[in-house]
């Protein structure tokens, strides 16, 4: 993923390549904090000249800090004391712990392009930085070290007790987390109502049977499913439901198979299938090889709508848009009211997105 091609007035920087106020890049607080086998808050205590450090261990930081040449911007760091309390202009999104299927979705660009967008027409700047705390806790980016950042857009959590305590140093928001943490701000997408949006529109089209196909981990969406069945009354057929512990991307089209081998083992097949639309691909296939047709056998319907791929299948791929575009928007424009007014409560904001018809549904 290059974010440095993507437009925008914002910087792209990984925590342990760019020079910051100064400093030695070669060197960082990192490495030395290895040499004096403290962590990182320990030796930054000391940069500070913060009390909670004990003589034993600010000894051995100075004297690491010696041995290995780190020489912070003093002039920098006596700027900074005394603009404390002033703001920087700067927002970083932060995309931590994040798999390569995750960073290369298309709505993940689009989350990018809304917080940049918002950032901007703020008259911010907005930097993009990648973390990975999930082997150790000596990853800290030197933007959060540093201070020089007013305040948070995340993607995803640090899993280390000091990655989380370093994070909460700053406002921030997370965007579209699986579970809303109770503690913080977050935008996210409410994927219940979502679905339930979807088995209400197939039912207005006459269908019964809906099957629903996707990874045990959407619990949420599972969960739309089951009342949105109940409320209006369509067939809850267990069988209907398919779903195992995938990983995705799937290796291969066949990947899917056996979800419609199960469902086509039933007395009475479902007439709609509702998934997610890379899912989607994959059930067109395992039809196909059937011999069924979407949407004259069949009707489906994806969720995320990423469009490239709606638009490649054939028929083309009716779906739910989570408007990942305004999501950003909506992350970075709660992140600076936040910025603006740190006290108070933490909000939650919950979306629901608009389905998109194409051509894989139909009446009956």
């Amino acid at each position: 993923m290059r974010l440095e091609s993507f437009p925008g007035n914002y910087e792209t920087r990984k925590h342990s390549s760019f020079q910051v106020y100064g400093e030695n890049v070669s060197i960082t607080v990192v490495d030395v904090a290895k040499k004096a086998t403290v962590s990182v808050t320990t030796v930054s205590r000391v940069l500070n000249n913060q009390p909670q450090v004990s003589p034993e261990r600010r000894q051995r930081v100075l004297a690491a800090m010696e041995e290995l040449d780190y020489k912070p911007n003093q002039v920098a760091r006596d700027m900074r004391r005394k603009t404390a309390g002033r703001k920087t202009g700067q927002i970083a999104m932060m995309l931590i712990n994040l798999d390569d299927y995750t960073m290369h979705t298309a709505f993940m660009m689009q989350y990018i392009h809304g917080v940049q967008q918002e950032i901007a027409e703020a008259g911010q700047k907005c930097i993009f930085v990648t973390w990975n705390d999930e082997f150790g806790d000596d990853t800290i980016p030197q933007i959060l070290l540093d201070g020089e950042i007013d305040g948070v857009v995340t993607k995803g959590f640090p899993c280390t007790e000091i990655g989380k305590q370093w994070l909460n140093r700053y406002p921030k928001i997370i965007l579209n987390p699986p579970v809303a943490p109770p503690d913080y701000d977050c935008v996210m997408v409410d994927y219940e109502a979502g679905i339930r949006d979807c088995i209400t529109y197939l039912a207005s089209l006459g269908h019964r049977r809906i099957a629903f196909v996707d990874m045990q981990m959407f619990h949420c969406k599972l969960l739309g499913y089951r009342r949105a069945v109940d409320e209006l009354g369509l067939d809850a057929d267990e069988g209907l439901i398919q779903t195992r512990d995938i990983i995705p991307p799937l290796k291969s089209e066949s990947d899917l198979d056996w979800a419609i081998e199960n469902l086509w083992s039933l007395s009475e097949p479902p007439t709609a299938i509702l998934s997610n639309d890379y899912y989607c691909s994959a059930i067109y296939h395992a039809l196909a090889e059937r011999g069924l047709k979407v949407p004259d056998d069949v009707s489906i319907i994806g969720y995320d709508n990423a469009v490239d791929h709606c638009e490649a299948l054939k028929p083309k791929l009716t779906s739910v848009d989570i408007e990942a575009v305004e999501l950003g928007r909506l992350a970075a424009k709660q992140l600076l009211d936040r910025i603006r007014k740190p006290q108070g409560s933490h909000r939650k904001i919950c979306t629901r997105g608009k389905i998109v018809e194409r051509k894989s549904v139909r009446k009956l």
